[in-house]
């Protein structure tokens, strides 16, 4: 099981992976859709996901005058339980408010690197 951060890469347009400071790899998730410039789909998992366990993220693009809207949709945290490490034992609505939250922050650090 893979621990610690690691760098996310997207491999071959196909898979999205990690690969940690050892060295190791680990396949997150399986991109579904690539309409570069429009939409990009994939599917995301854990490392401690149960084999049949796993979201779905997708992300739109769209150009509103000189700046580009991205929207994001992560979707599937229903089938994982309460209880797993990945929801921190939070309900599912305040999990999904929280991981809005986490994903609204991610979005606001890239905005600011593109500057």
């Amino acid at each position: 099981t893979p621990r610690g951060d690691g760098v996310l890469s997207f491999e071959n347009q196909e898979r999205l992976i990690t690969t940690l400071p050892n060295g190791k790899v680990f396949e997150i998730g399986r991109v579904e859709i690539w309409e570069p410039g429009e939409r990009l789909a994939f599917t995301w998992r854990q490392a401690t996901f149960a084999p049949d366990q796993t979201t779905h993220v997708e992300v739109r693009f769209e150009a509103i005058g000189e700046e580009t809207r991205v929207t994001v949709t992560h979707r599937g945290w229903d089938t994982i339980p309460q209880e797993h490490v990945a929801r921190h034992t939070f309900p599912l609505q305040l999990f999904q408010q929280r991981q809005g939250e986490h994903w609204r922050a991610l979005l606001v650090a890239l905005a600011q690197r593109l500057v």
